[in-house]
């Protein structure tokens, strides 16, 4: 299966739930935003955990990323509810459940590379680390959550202000970028992009870059760059 797999090439989504598809486990469904392979894939997704729904416990070969969106994720590691980034390092294992709330997460897999970086896993509560960590910029407020300098990978979230522009950076325009609506929507080029959209840019970016910026309601985005370059998808586990 191939799901905007050329990331040479600009791709956006909407999220739309009429769109979900079943995973092969029971009240388990998935948005893909993208992928390549089947069952085992180098995939980006939205996954909805139906109330009291879990999945069986499995290895992340090549790590795991995720952000809550809605309700609360468990595992044997902790309970983590909404609006807590995690990465869980290559072979990790877990295998895990949701209550009565259900669970929404946005999760990347098979993405991360070998590095040394150990086996411990990160878990972020965004708005206590924006609190204590969060660095104010002319466009609103940025948390550094993740750098490889390896492989140039840099994971971001931003608080951006209504109607302010979210710049690129550096690593965004020499290794491409990728931006996840947690809250608010951002708008391209005359395209509006919602809570729970998303959007690539590759490598060198695409001259609407520059037009990017927060709606009127603003927004909240991950960001993720670096990781577009060949070096850095050679290097994926």
């Amino acid at each position: 299966m191939k799901i905007n797999s050329n990331f040479k090439l600009f791709a956006a989504t909407n999220f739309d739930a009429t769109k979900y598809i079943p995973s092969p486990a029971y009240g388990v469904n998935r948005f893909m935003l993208d992928r390549v392979g089947e069952e085992k894939a180098r995939a980006t997704t939205i996954v909805e955990y139906k109330p009291n729904s879990k999945f069986p416990q499995h290895t992340h070969i090549g790590g795991e990323e995720f952000l809550v969106l809605a309700g609360t994720f468990k595992d044997q590691f902790g309970e983590f509810p909404a609006g807590t980034y995690v990465r869980n390092p290559i072979d990790s294992k877990h295998a895990p459940w949701v209550d009565e709330d259900g669970c929404t997460i946005m999760v990347k897999l098979l993405q991360m590379a070998d590095t040394g970086e150990g086996t411990d896993p990160l878990h972020v509560n965004l708005e206590e680390a924006k609190s204590k960590d969060g660095v104010t910029t002319d466009f609103g407020t940025r948390l550094e959550l993740y750098k490889n300098d390896q492989t140039g990978e840099r994971v971001q979230m931003f608080w951006v202000n209504p109607d302010a522009k979210l710049p690129s950076d550096k690593g965004g325009q020499s290794g491409g970028e990728e931006l996840f609506v947690m809250n608010g929507s951002l708008e391209l080029d005359g395209a509006e992009y919602s809570k729970w959209g998303w959007l690539r840019f590759p490598v060198g970016g695409t001259p609407e870059r520059a037009s990017l910026k927060a709606s009127k309601e603003g927004a909240q985005v991950y960001r993720k760059t670096g990781h577009l370059t060949d070096k850095a998808l050679s290097m994926e586990k």
